[in-house]
């Protein structure tokens, strides 16, 4: 497990943000500094986030729901299936798929139709096709399988969606909202976070910073697990819940909200006052003495502090 400190978040890069001339001006709040034309993340803020971020994931894990990991950066993709890997949580690495939220019974179909697939495949179904004929089954299994394997056992809508950098992932940010779905979002200084519910501000390009952050959600779901484990939570009702069913019968519809975004998110305001972060050390990102300096793009992994040569 990493610890979570300022030290730490400084080795693993997550305080360089993007250019100055990149920024979102709404991201003021969570910016130290700017040096070398690059903004400073403001690393107590990263550490408020971080705090919030696991509160409300173990709280929401163990009332039952899941948690959807969504991340399709190629530098990415492999933290992503760590974290899947390590919770059993659902993921998405590759591509977003338009209407997994929205339009839930067409995905259901369509892993019903991977589904058949796998079976026909294992039956020796193959050996009846011509080369052309299974070459053409081949490739189509391939690629529905890519698209719907991180999500092929999600039954119900998530409970929460932790995504890394909204604006690559914007699509599955509006589906979300639509929904009343919680956004938990790693956001760099060029982000929006008005789009998020919860804000941890941090580099979304490092694989270092990426993974800390993610190590701290991975135990967040973990810990929600044993909670369920002890209350006895079940599943939450799919009365009014759109559910997948495997067999192509027709879902459950579920209920939509008059406003456009869905229905409220909750929750988030009694994160924000039920996480404590008295003990966030008062270190700045950069200790007195010491210059940042940064890769031109923003995006380095390595360490970016150095003593001054005077």
């Amino acid at each position: 497990m990493s610890e979570l400190s300022v030290e730490a978040l400084i080795e693993a890069g997550a305080h360089i943000g993007c250019r100055v001339s990149r920024w979102n001006p709404k991201m003021e709040p969570y910016i130290f500094e700017s040096r070398n034309r690059i903004h400073v993340i403001d690393l107590r803020e990263t550490i408020k986030g971080i705090l919030r971020a696991k509160h409300f994931i173990r709280e929401i894990v163990a009332g039952g729901a899941d948690v959807l990991f969504v991340g399709t950066k190629q530098q990415l993709r492999a933290e992503v299936t760590r974290a899947h890997t390590e919770t059993g949580m659902h993921y998405v690495d590759d591509r977003w798929i338009g209407g997994t939220l929205t339009n839930y019974e067409v995905i259901g179909s369509r892993i019903h139709y991977l589904d058949d697939m796998e079976k026909k495949e294992s039956e020796g179904w193959l050996a009846n096709l011509t080369k052309k004929e299974g070459s053409r089954f081949i490739r189509e299994k391939r690629k529905v399988f890519r698209n719907l394997h991180g999500i092929r056992e999600m039954f119900r809508l998530p409970g929460a969606l932790v995504v890394m950098d909204p604006r690559t992932e914007i699509n599955a940010v509006r589906e979300a909202r639509r929904m009343g779905i919680p956004v938990i979002a790693v956001v760099d200084t060029d982000g929006d976070p008005d789009l998020c519910d919860v804000v941890i501000p941090a580099n979304d390009d490092a694989i270092r910073s990426v993974a800390l952050i993610l190590d701290h959600m991975i135990e967040a779901v973990n810990e929600g697990k044993l909670m369920r484990a002890e209350r006895g939570t079940s599943a939450p009702s799919r009365q009014a819940e759109t559910v997948i069913r495997r067999d192509g019968s027709a879902p459950v519809p579920r209920p939509r909200s008059s406003s456009r975004r869905g229905p409220p998110r909750p929750g988030i305001r009694a994160v924000n006052r039920a996480v404590e972060v008295q003990a966030i050390p008062e270190a700045a990102p950069a200790a007195e003495g010491e210059h940042v300096t940064a890769n031109p793009e923003g995006s380095g992994d390595a360490p970016v502090t150095s003593p001054d040569q005077n």
